[in-house]
């Protein structure tokens, strides 16, 4: 009797968040040992735990019974016979592997990084431990050496085909994560070559190419991911952000509405589709879908900010006042929430306070605020008084 090595890796959906943001890229990965819903385990788990009793120093027994209690999905109890399995054969790298897949599963990276070095340790050359090993450094947010373990793998024999565009897609998330984009791209490119059909690398590509602000080109490959994955809420998102940016707030607008079609409640798409709408000035539809993301996500402070700048678009003044409040009790360093509140107050004709949240606004960002108040007719009556109040460098930037 052997010891069980099963590995089922995949490349994994990336996970966007926001391309302003310059935020990640991210995999999730169907992992080893899936759950069966077709076989019931239970009379295996029986079986080899009366085995485990009677021959408790069979490290084939422990690592069978760790098999099959993480087929049924008993992830802890699995970890724990593969750990008995390994203190009485310590030098077998498939029980070593498979413990790392389950320390994978449970979110303890750092751990999962051991357990595939120590099978890797013991066999140089076992492939889906290097692969393992880079996924997990790449998790843990050790990017360099994840990009070292990714390059290591792909100088085996054994990367070609699906395993190898895997590797150059790894590869190249890492390289996104250390801003080579450059680098990252070329991994991209590597991976289609191999495997064109993968739409997660399209749209990793897409999301490279709008990192350098190449916004025509990077629609280009989500509207390839879309052609291979039309129903991805995730890459009508994206392909919305991009026409958002490029001006075309119509179909912007459209690929929003589809992506909110497929995936209603997520928080960002709302978010965005709000400020195509303010682009358009059709600001009553952008107020309902900034409230739309904000029920969603309530402690977007950007959500906050955007409704309070419908709100004063309105004409809303005392509401939008509020939601700049709440913006700031999420973030509180905003300046332009400062500078929009004061523009409020000024309107409202409390002085006092557009003096004090210019003055806060200047405080943060004097080179922006000091020029920009000076200019507003809002503001015309109260620039002054704000910038004797705010720092001396504030001051000092009118002499």
């Amino acid at each position: 009797m052997d010891y069980v090595d099963i590995s089922a890796h995949t490349l994994g959906e990336p996970v966007f968040q926001t391309p302003e943001n310059g935020v990640k890229l991210e995999s999730e990965h169907k992992r080893v040992f899936p759950v069966s819903t077709a076989i019931d385990f239970t009379c295996k788990v029986q079986r080899y735990r009366q085995m485990s009793q009677t021959a408790p120093q069979s490290a084939v027994i422990w690592n069978h019974l760790g098999y099959y209690l993480a087929r049924s999905g008993q992830y802890q109890e699995a970890i724990d016979a593969y750990a008995q399995s390994l203190r009485i054969h310590a030098k077998a790298p498939r029980i070593w592997y498979n413990y790392a897949t389950l320390l994978e599963k449970l979110g303890w990276y750092c751990d999962a990084v051991s357990s595939y070095q120590q099978a890797l340790v013991i066999s140089p050359d076992y492939f889906k431990a290097m692969y393992g090993k880079s996924k997990n450094l790449y998790k843990l947010g050790r990017y360099q050496e994840a990009v070292a373990s990714y390059e290591n793998s792909l100088r085996s024999p054994l990367a070609t085909g699906v395993h190898a565009a895997e590797l150059w897609y790894g590869r190249g998330k890492a390289l996104m994560k250390l801003n080579r984009i450059d680098a990252a791209i070329e991994s991209f490119e590597r991976a289609l070559s191999i495997l064109p059909q993968a739409h997660k690398v399209w749209a990793s590509l897409g999301q490279a190419l709008t990192y350098q602000n190449k916004d025509a080109a990077a629609l280009k490959k989500f509207d390839k991911a879309l052609k291979l994955a039309p129903q991805s809420a995730l890459y009508w998102t994206h392909r919305g952000f991009l026409l958002k940016r490029m001006g075309r707030y119509e179909e912007a607008l459209d690929a929003f509405d589809e992506a909110i079609f497929l995936e209603p409640s997520v928080a960002r798409t709302w978010h965005h589709r709000g400020l195509t709408l303010m682009n358009m000035q059709c600001y009553p539809d952008a107020h309902d879908s900034f409230e739309r993301a904000l029920k969603h996500q309530a402690y977007d402070y950007k959500s906050w900010l955007s409704l309070g700048w419908a709100l004063e678009k309105m004409g809303d003044y005392s509401q939008a006042i509020e939601a700049y409040n709440k913006s700031l009790s999420i973030e509180p360093d905003q300046s332009f929430a400062f500078y929009r509140q004061a523009r409020c107050y000024a309107i409202l004709q409390r002085n006092h306070l557009a003096v004090e949240h210019l003055r806060r606004a200047i405080a943060l960002h004097p080179e922006s605020y000091i020029p920009r108040s000076q200019a507003d007719p809002v503001l015309r009556n109260v620039e002054a008084k704000a910038l004797r109040q705010s720092t001396p460098v504030a001051a000092m930037t009118t002499v």
